[in-house]
């Protein structure tokens, strides 16, 4: 009864997510509707080519974010751990600023020199937390201090970077921190959805660790898993996912949050790998309906999606802190 139960959850978050991709390119600072579409070019051409690459990145960078947020939250046993938990939020964001401060221009194997140098960042932070808190007897609490150490320490420099910018790398430096999925082209959309679809076809075949890390890592040692290999492949998977989707669509926070936590009250008790296809639902659709009202609610403007999403996760954030507190029940 129960995984019936769950299937039909499952089914209906598909199915909304399903209605969210189809209906959200249609809005946007201007309504467009199937008579404009059919019989004008310019608006074809903003609808196929602006508005589609738009909200599939939206909603595939939304699932990504929200499976790694998952993995994190397990690996670490930390309801409060996101996609960005090991400093790479920071350090792709580091990683932009100094481009746009230096003033990057062209490409780099077909990618901006800013989204280059963001997933170098992304990168950099991570082994910089491995080589703060790399021993064989590392366990989740010196990893998650490690990274919360290069987060502040990159958000510091990028402080000092966005200080000493001129004006336009100034305001160039803060917009791109604040996260968009704008600017969407089919290339784009590339670069993010290859390695988020890699990501979840190698998390989806070792998923079941997962389960066995949330018993603690001695149990989870004597039921067979490695734990210290285990825990590095999703580390540094994850971290390779996110710092993809961060170097396209810039650090949009949340989302990693949000999307596993309202699964898991959705489905209580469920396993790892039905949790992560929730999630992935979950993250797209949160993702791809804050951008639509991103593009939509100040017209002629836009803004940043990153602050929608801020606007919903910071009371869900601290919804979680009195819940574990015994404050707020749900």
């Amino acid at each position: 009864m129960k995984k019936k139960s769950y299937t039909i959850k499952i089914l209906v978050l598909a199915l909304l997510a399903g209605v969210v991709v189809v209906l959200c390119p249609f809005f946007g600072i201007r309504y467009l509707s199937c008579t404009d579409i059919a019989a004008r070019e310019d608006i074809r051409y903003i609808f196929f080519l602006i508005r589609i690459p738009r909200t599939l990145a939206a909603f595939i960078a939304g699932g990504g974010l929200a499976v790694a947020g998952m993995v994190y939250q397990a690996l670490f046993r930390n309801p409060l751990a996101s996609s960005y938990t090991l400093g790479v939020s920071g350090g792709a964001s580091l990683g932009a600023a100094l481009c746009i401060a230096l003033g990057a221009g062209g490409s780099v194997l077909g990618f901006s020199a800013i989204s280059a140098g963001s997933f170098v960042g992304a990168v950099g932070a991570v082994l910089l937390v491995y080589v703060f808190a790399w021993s064989r007897e590392s366990n989740a609490t010196t990893l998650l201090l490690a990274g919360v150490i290069v987060g502040t320490v990159c958000s510091g420099l990028i402080m000092f970077v966005h200080y000493v910018s001129p004006l336009r790398h100034s305001f160039q430096i803060m917009r791109w921190i604040m996260g968009g999925v704008d600017g969407m082209s089919y290339p784009f959309l590339a670069v993010v959805a290859v390695p988020v679809f890699i990501y979840l076809g190698i998390t989806v075949s070792i998923i079941p660790r997962l389960d066995q890390f949330l018993t603690g890592d001695s149990l989870a040692h004597s039921r067979g898993v490695n734990v210290h290999k285990s825990r590095n492949l999703f580390i540094v998977i994850t971290a390779m996912a996110v710092g993809a989707i961060v170097s396209v669509c810039g650090p949009i926070g949340f989302v990693g949050i949000m999307a596993p936590h309202t699964c898991r009250l959705i489905l209580h008790g469920v396993r790892h790998r039905v949790l992560a296809l929730a999630s992935f639902l979950a993250g797209g659709i949160f993702l791809t309906v804050s951008d639509t009202l991103a593009r939509t609610i100040t017209p002629p403007s836009e803004i940043p999606v990153g602050i929608i999403t801020a606007l919903f996760g910071g009371p869900f954030f601290l919804s979680i802190l009195f819940r574990r507190k015994g404050r707020l029940q749900w």
